[in-house]
């Protein structure tokens, strides 16, 4: 089958991105926008906790493969579903994995078979010194964001998405990626996310502080091209239409 999205290469293979972090680029998935189905590519991000573990945000699909690059780095020890979107692959992660622990967005926790530690908005620090995050809650959409602390990284979902017009091979699918403004080269939430924001501002515009506050230098998205400087500056273009209520 021909990929609409011509993939990041190389796929299923960990690729570091910095002491202790790395990103697995993932087949393209199909998503509903609408009554549209859009493929999309897909990406991971693995960190090695202090503890020697690996934390496994976003997996993409799971393989044998996979799974054996990555015990070679260390066992895997935490599995993140960050959004109400990106739960797709856990359970198989999970099977794979059952000492692992779950933490996902907290309407995840009811669309899958697994037990897992809902993702909440206190200033809980769940892996001290290694990741921070924050939640925001958008009503229908909710979604963490990470800070990996050596590396200086965000580590953010859907809530920027800068996909590359070129590598999309679907004419209809880059006209409609466009007109949701989800193609680069400044990223930003997708159409739909936007509009569940609407009635949350205030709570988007706390969440961007957060991010801002933080001082990232990179940062790794789950779909499209990563950015690998000037972070605080795409942040403030991805969210420069949040008003503060």
């Amino acid at each position: 089958m021909t990929e609409v999205y011509e993939a990041y290469q190389p796929q299923l293979l960990p690729v570091s991105w910095g002491q202790n972090i790395w990103t697995v680029e993932g087949p393209e998935v199909n998503y509903r926008l609408a009554v549209v189905t859009i493929a999309c590519p897909t990406r991971m991000t693995v960190v090695q906790l202090k503890d020697g573990t690996l934390w496994l945000h976003s997996p993409v699909c799971y393989s044998p493969a996979l799974a054996e690059a990555l015990d070679a780095l260390g066992p895997v020890s935490v599995l993140v579903a960050p959004n109400s979107y990106h739960y797709l692959h856990i359970t198989a992660w999970a099977a794979a994995y059952p000492d692992a622990t779950i933490f996902a967005a907290a309407d995840v926790a009811l669309k899958i078979k697994v037990p897992v530690i809902p993702l909440t908005a206190c200033e809980v620090e769940l892996w001290p010194g290694d990741i921070l995050h924050t939640v925001i809650e958008l009503g229908s959409f909710t979604e963490a964001v990470f800070f990996h602390v050596s590396s200086r990284t965000l580590i953010v979902t859907d809530l920027m998405q800068n996909f590359e017009a070129r590598r999309v091979r679907n004419f209809a699918t880059r006209a409609i990626l466009a007109a949701g403004g989800a193609t680069g080269p400044n990223g930003r939430p997708s159409m739909e996310i936007r509009f569940a924001a609407r009635q949350h501002s205030k709570a988007l515009h706390v969440g961007v502080r957060q991010m801002l506050d933080w001082r990232p230098e990179r940062i790794i998205l789950a779909h499209g091209a990563c950015y690998t400087s000037e972070a605080p500056a795409e942040i403030e273009r991805a969210f420069a239409w949040v008003k503060a209520r």
